[in-house]
């Protein structure tokens, strides 16, 4: 046989079989019943229209017994964004109205009158535009209007009417969910039939104003030129004196910020941080409330703000209003000058949370070594200097790379010591730790007395005053800077007199 003739017959015959296999598959057994069961739901008889007064309509086919042949899914109208002119819907939170337009070749435009200079949520609102524009429903729930009140129409949940561009309008009455979350019911037009749509659908009608507004409070800056402020002052009834930070340009210090009132010192590194990156780029939780009467800012605490902070940067100056926070940790804000309140956590708000006690350094004084030129110690009648000198020491390997290294060396009544063992003095003198921050007066005794010399000419002095108890008053550059605990100046007169026995 030609083997070219036997492949053709081959595939022939494999065609067929297939053929009769699709056919086996498809094709409904067991008579006129089981075929009716394998039918494609079309969806519901029904038929849409539009009234005299051109607003849409919907009728539900039913048979000589006015029952519902097969209740099933069905599309109540169907347009797109681009074709509606405006929105108005009623709830329990209010009502409000939002216009659309739809440049050509452009995205729909939202605009929520009556708040026309205001930021929306894009996505809030376009849920909203939607659920306005294309509505279906998974069923219809009854045919009887005696049974309204029953699905929640007796108070009706919200009543949005829709206008679109071909100057027809859609209204849409939302009842009450469904038990076993099986939908929303509403009514379409002015008919009285109940109908089941997604909750998804029907929840985005239950928005208010304040939901349609957007959580930017405000930008974040544009770029690093732009980051950095150069002063931030916090002022409120939870601040007992005004605070201002700057940022820290003195070398001698390993600080980003420096505070200038109520005392000027170095700010502690990890909250001064925490306030900075809690200024700008910030995002509500929610919105409170717009435009608030001066009565409800008093209510919530805003007309008299327990925190404000201002901050100036390069490119604008923030400026931020704040309640006490809450017992869930929340505060209502405002923008200085801004008619929005706000509601976040206070934690995305640090600066609500900050005491001049947080915001000072750990320690009383605590310089770079490198940075100094000599230190003066006065302890127990005793007075010590110490001389140092730190240079840059560059070395070549055999590959000709070069690695540079600070070395300091130090020196006592002109002979060297140990530079392990200054160092172990100097953390023993330096790190002597702030146990509050009260800068009231304080008297007594000097115990310790500390000047640092720096390389650049300039000195700062520390002292530790015994006025009895297990604290001593510490004194920086001569005013009170707080306290700190007897047993750690007690161990630091030890270790100078140890590092010069």
């Amino acid at each position: 046989m030609n083997k070219k003739k036997g492949l053709i017959i081959a595939i022939a015959v494999a065609v067929v079989l297939v053929a009769v296999l699709l056919i086996l598959i498809f094709v409904p057994k067991g008579g006129e019943s089981d075929a009716k069961k394998s039918t494609i739901d079309e969806g519901i008889a029904m038929a849409v229209s539009t009234d005299k007064n051109g607003v849409h309509q919907a009728e539900i086919k039913t048979d000589k017994d006015g029952k519902i042949a097969n209740n099933s899914y069905g599309t109540l109208m169907q347009y797109y964004p681009a074709n509606l002119k405006g929105i108005h819907v009623e709830n329990k939170k209010g009502s409000f109205d939002i216009s659309a337009t739809t440049p050509k070749g452009e995205s729909t435009v939202y605009t929520l009158k009556g708040f026309e200079g205001y930021d929306l949520k894009s996505d809030s609102v376009d849920l909203i535009a939607n659920s306005a524009a294309s509505l279906s429903f998974t069923k219809v729930a009854t045919l009887d209007k005696s049974k309204g009140s029953e699905y929640g129409f007796d108070k009706p949940r919200s009543t949005v009417t829709v206008t679109y561009e071909d100057k027809t309008k859609a209204i849409i009455t939302v009842g009450s969910d469904a038990p076993q979350a099986a939908g929303t019911y509403i009514k379409f037009g002015t008919g009285d039939t109940v109908y089941v749509i997604s909750t998804d659908l029907a929840a985005v009608f239950d928005y208010g104003i304040t939901d349609l507004m957007s959580l930017e409070i405000n930008k974040a800056p544009s770029n690093t030129d732009n980051g950095q402020a150069s002063s931030i002052k916090l002022a409120g009834t939870a601040f007992d004196k005004a605070i201002e930070l700057v940022p820290n340009t003195n070398e001698n210090y390993s600080a980003s910020y420096m505070l200038t009132a109520p005392v000027s010192r170095i700010a502690n590194e990890s909250e001064s941080s925490k306030i900075e990156g809690a200024i700008r780029g910030l995002y509500a939780d929610s919105v409170k409330m717009v435009n608030p009467s001066a009565s409800q800012l008093s209510e919530l605490g805003l007309s008299n703000p327990y925190a404000r902070l201002t901050a100036v940067y390069p490119d604008t100056t923030v400026e931020l209003l704040a309640a006490k926070p809450d017992g869930d940790g929340n505060v209502s804000l405002m923008v200085g000058g801004g008619k929005i309140v706000y509601t976040l956590s206070a934690d995305k708000a640090a600066w609500t949370r900050t005491s001049y006690g947080k915001l000072c350094s750990e320690y009383v004084l605590y310089p770079k070594l490198t940075a100094l030129s000599g230190v003066t110690v006065k302890a127990d009648g005793k007075t010590y200097d110490f001389a140092l000198n730190t240079k840059e020491k560059t070395t070549t390997d055999d590959s000709g790379e070069e690695t540079t290294t600070t070395e300091t060396s130090v020196k006592y009544k002109n002979e060297e010591i140990q530079i392990g063992d200054f160092s172990t003095f100097y953390d023993a003198v330096s790190l002597i730790a702030l146990a509050d921050a009260d800068t009231g007066s304080a008297g007594g005794k000097q115990v310790l007395s500390v000047t640092y010399q720096f390389a650049d000419g300039s000195s700062d002095s520390v002292e530790f005053l015994d006025a009895g108890g297990d604290k001593y008053a510490a004194k920086l550059n001569g005013s009170v800077a707080g306290h700190s605990h007897k047993v750690e100046v007690t161990a630091a007169v030890k270790a100078v007199a140890e590092l010069t026995k």
